[in-house]
């Protein structure tokens, strides 16, 4: 297995005395695509909350490359940052960490010129080509309320991927968009990555697009990964959720409560 680029061990998360992350140890390989699967409600979006420092662990450690993330001070972790793209989770109207006040071109251009020493035509020639393969590239004037959830998430890929980051990290990646969209971002995630080389986790409830994505898979279930491995690892385990998520089952440990 590649080194690891993202390690987390015995994370616990508690809210309000309730426990959300019970002891994940989770390991993304760099320069490889991991998936995040589970349910809804199961933890995926806490535990990529942690990966990049907005929340910290009751207990348990994590590290970013190389550095334990309650160790580092603000200004490295902001500098850890620097190195990420992060499309976050989020619902209407504020949804994917898109600037509302910013029309689509000027969401993708504005971390641009934030983090690269690009000219305005290099800008423009970047974001217009990243919004274009997204396949939103007619909709560069328009303003993030006039788009649909699955647009705005769109909008947010091709931002991360504009950025050519050492990390792109993609909560809910699924959000909102229809199954034919869905496939062709597989494709382009996937073509990103390997020109890059750079490190991907995206976490999902869509098996297909897990199965898509995936060199490495992570099941969650309840606050606790249930498996982990290699993609062929996981999504052959006899483990219960997985063999759920992938038949569709009604029987299992997945019940109303976790979807």
């Amino acid at each position: 297995m590649a080194e690891a680029a993202i390690e987390l061990s015995g994370v616990v998360k508690e809210f309000g005395g309730k426990r959300v992350l019970d002891g994940v140890d989770l390991t993304v390989p760099a320069g490889e695509i991991t998936v995040l699967l589970g349910p809804s409600g199961a933890g995926k979006t806490v535990t990529i909350s942690h990966i990049v420092g907005l929340l910290q662990p009751n207990a348990g450690s994590v590290t970013v490359e190389g550095q334990n993330l309650r160790k580092i001070s603000e200004a490295d972790l902001y500098e850890l940052r620097r190195g990420m793209s992060v499309v976050l989770q989020g619902s209407l109207p504020f949804t994917c960490g898109l600037f509302y006040s910013l029309n689509v071109f000027e969401n993708v251009a504005f971390v641009l010129r934030e983090r690269t020493r690009m000219t305005e035509p290099e800008i423009a020639k970047v974001a217009l080509e990243n919004l274009g393969k997204v396949g939103l590239r007619d909709f560069a004037e328009a303003m993030p309320d006039q788009l649909s959830a699955g647009m705005s998430k769109r909008v947010a890929v091709a931002r991360a991927l504009a950025l050519d980051a050492r990390i792109v990290i993609i909560d809910d990646f699924d959000s909102g968009i229809d199954g034919v969209r869905l496939a062709l971002l597989c494709e382009l995630l996937r073509d990103a990555q390997r020109e890059a080389g750079s490190t991907f986790l995206v976490s999902t409830h869509h098996m297909t697009s897990a199965r898509a994505l995936a060199d490495h898979a992570a099941v969650i279930h309840d606050g606790r990964i249930v498996v982990s491995g290699t993609a062929d690892d996981v999504f052959t385990s006899n483990e219960e959720v997985v063999r759920q998520l992938i038949t569709g089952a009604i029987t299992g440990p997945l019940q109303l409560r976790d979807v």
